[in-house]
């Protein structure tokens, strides 16, 4: 989904105020508020915290939008905001740039669970299928007779 559709969803999103000091402070606030939201997720990854990671996900995503509809307001706003208090001016590219470094932690932590859950799901689909060859498998013993409990196959597909 792209960025603009994720916003076009979201019409309740409060507009950043039109005094540019305040609108970065409210800025500050959002990435605050998406950057601990991010790290109590990759919190929850590292513990394999499934319960935790699930509560999280519609807070995430609130937070994602109002960050996004804030960074499009400023972006916007570009030219005005460059009159605002240059100290608050470096704390918010501070922020960004602090925000950036726990969203690529995060991304991995993801990535990392991503790639655990594909491996968990080949390795049942192995075991899936080692357990059925096992089963076609003709089994005789000492006798020559086939054994007990087995399930045998001829080795003709049955769909010929």
């Amino acid at each position: 989904m792209e960025h603009a559709e994720i916003l076009a969803d979201k019409q309740d999103l409060r507009p950043l105020s039109k005094d540019p000091n305040k609108a970065m402070q409210e800025m500050m606030s959002i990435i605050d508020n998406l950057r601990g939201t991010l790290v109590e997720e990759t919190a929850a990854l590292k513990e394999a915290d499934t319960k935790t990671f699930l509560t999280l996900q519609d807070r995430k995503l609130d937070v994602a939008n109002e960050y996004l509809s804030g960074m499009a307001q400023l972006l916007s706003r570009k030219e005005e905001l460059q009159k605002a208090d240059p100290n608050l001016q470096n704390k918010l590219e501070e922020m960004r740039v602090s925000f950036s470094d726990t969203a690529h932690e995060n991304h991995a932590a993801l990535e990392r669970m991503r790639k655990g859950m594909k491996r968990l799901g080949e390795r049942i689909m192995e075991t899936a299928r080692e357990t059925a060859r096992k089963e076609e498998q003709l089994i005789y013993g000492s006798t020559g007779r086939m054994q007990a409990g087995l399930k045998a196959g001829i080795g003709v597909s049955e769909s010929a």
